[in-house]
């Protein structure tokens, strides 16, 4: 797989472009386009020529899917969200202005539902989908055989937070004693900052350890 990351809005939210390869005519999903404008990642396909063939979104914070509907008008592809997370979906634009101080429209319902052990594929990949809620009731990693899609949930040295309206403390102790069990090689591509190694973090990230020490 080769991996793209856009730093999109004023967040500087990740946006990922995933494809089997980088040639022309290879699939390819966009994962959490979080800015209205998209300018930097539609010119990056044109010029590839690959072939977007979804949205996969790792939870539905303003700043991951306000670009959604964006993208569909595009490519008229399917947006991928999991199920927990639909209020909050419906809800982006309001926080976008709230946040931001700037209009977005609603963004459409999501075409399809993420649930916890759901699979994903593309290509020969396969990702599971663990259900990490947290930072949202819907938080998502998207769990590959290499690679993650953390989303919010895991950053380089830190965490997503826990004090926004639908976030829970205690859902993100139990998210994080969860994924204790990934694979030290496991290549992570958080929400928001650089990609990371699980070993890395398993080591040096202080809440993972903390967890780690409670569960031990």
């Amino acid at each position: 797989m080769e991996i793209r990351c856009f730093f999109l809005s004023p967040l500087r939210s990740c946006c990922y472009i995933m494809a089997e390869s980088f040639e022309k005519g290879a699939k390819a999903v966009v994962i959490d386009p979080g800015d209205l404008h998209l300018d930097p990642v539609f010119e990056f396909v044109d010029n590839t020529g690959l072939q977007v063939v979804a949205n996969w979104n790792t939870h539905a914070h303003f700043d991951h899917i306000i670009g959604v509907d964006v993208l569909r008008d595009r490519y008229g592809i399917p947006a991928w969200v999991h199920e927990a997370d639909a209020p909050v979906w419906a809800k982006a634009h309001v926080a976008h202005e709230q946040f931001l101080g700037a209009s977005a429209p609603a963004v459409a319902k999501p075409d399809q539902y993420m649930h916890d052990g759901d699979t994903l594929t593309l290509g020969t990949e396969t990702f599971t989908v663990w259900h990490t809620p947290g930072h949202s009731p819907g938080s998502v990693c998207l769990v590959g055989n290499e690679i993650v899609f953390s989303g919010d949930t895991l950053f380089a040295g830190t965490i997503g937070r826990t004090d926004l309206e639908g976030s829970s403390p205690e859902d993100m102790r139990q998210s994080l004693a969860r994924i204790l069990d990934w694979h030290d090689d496991l290549m992570i591509y958080p929400g928001h900052g650089v990609p990371t190694k699980m070993a890395v973090e398993r080591q040096n990230n202080r809440f993972l350890r903390e967890i780690a020490s409670r569960f031990s």
